[in-house]
């Protein structure tokens, strides 16, 4: 797995909050659907909520947890993936890092 340039690291971390906030709204988003029809089926609710942050947090420790230069190129496919980082986002990157990650994708 390459390492991605200096620029590219140091673009993912100044990312890195905004990109957290916009996975973490989508759960909440999540969160606010099912606890808005739970009305006679509190139990269900219950037990889909928990599944539902089960399944994220997995997504978001893929997305984030322990980034480095050498894992970054794989935290940014996995923002791809899960449509967190933006085409503009992706953009910013060297067209290095923009090629490899749409290689994988298109894999």
């Amino acid at each position: 797995m390459p390492s991605v340039p200096e620029s590219d690291w140091k673009l993912f971390r100044k990312l890195q909050s905004e990109l957290t906030n916009k996975a973490c709204e989508s759960i909440f988003k999540q969160v606010n659907d099912i606890a808005n029809v739970r009305a006679g089926k509190e139990h269900q609710s219950y037990l889909d909520l928990y599944n539902l942050i089960k399944k994220e947090d997995t997504r978001i420790a893929e997305m984030f947890n322990n980034p480095t230069r050498n894992n970054v190129i794989l935290k940014i496919v996995t923002l791809r993936k899960n449509e967190v980082l933006s085409d503009e986002q992706l953009q910013k990157f060297s067209e290095q890092t923009q090629e490899f990650v749409n290689r994988i994708l298109n894999l």
